[in-house]
């Protein structure tokens, strides 16, 4: 019976999800809105009536989002080619650029993940960095399994069932079952032979 009596609201938050997406996509086909903006103004949607809502106006407008997908309040994904695995828990307060989501993936809370480190141009001394241009975006994968943990900042690829520790700042691809924390991040230990790296 709770079943039943959960599936009605939740019904009903979908339906305006899909329909706030439906007006998002054809926006974004008409080039009036901007897609960050509308990552922007969904993230503000408060409560579990907030991710679901999130991820039903993301199911209209990114290539893959799953329905076990969680992205709590204040999480802003940046960039649309951005697609998701199953089961992805994504903490408050988080930024996502360009992202290609594993499996099973935990992000903390304000966690930014960037795509790459080298956004800017910056080879001319003569132009303000600002004016040079921005180099092509490449995805950044998060393997399955992994764990970024709070307010790490990640710019390079993490493997499959690695942690990255709170606050670490990742500009290397990370191996699959590293432990890696600090800035710039290090391998503390492999967790598939628990040796201490050297």
């Amino acid at each position: 019976m709770r079943k039943v009596l959960a599936a009605i609201p939740n019904g009903i938050i979908y339906f305006f999800g899909w329909l706030w997406g439906s007006f998002f996509r054809l926006g974004l086909k008409l080039r009036i809105f901007y897609f960050p903006f509308i990552g922007e103004f969904i993230s503000r949607a408060p409560f579990s009536i907030g991710w679901k809502f999130r991820r039903a106006v993301y199911h209209q407008l990114l290539p893959a989002i799953p329905p076990d997908v969680t992205l709590h309040y204040g999480v802003k994904v940046e960039d649309r080619r951005t697609s998701f695995g199953e089961d992805v828990w994504v903490s408050s307060g988080s930024y996502i650029d360009f992202v290609i989501f594993g499996d099973h993936v935990l992000v903390g809370p304000n966690a930014v993940i960037l795509s790459g480190g080298n956004h800017h141009r910056t080879e001319k001394l003569d132009v303000p960095i600002k004016l040079q241009g921005n180099n092509p975006k490449e995805p950044i994968h998060l393997g399955n399994g992994c764990w970024i943990g709070a307010a790490a900042i990640i710019m390079a690829d993490i493997g499959d069932h690695a942690i990255v520790g709170a606050g670490a700042v990742v500009t290397k691809p990370v191996p699959a079952y590293a432990v890696v924390a600090g800035n710039p991040a290090r391998i503390i230990r492999m967790r598939n032979n628990n040796q201490e790296a050297l």
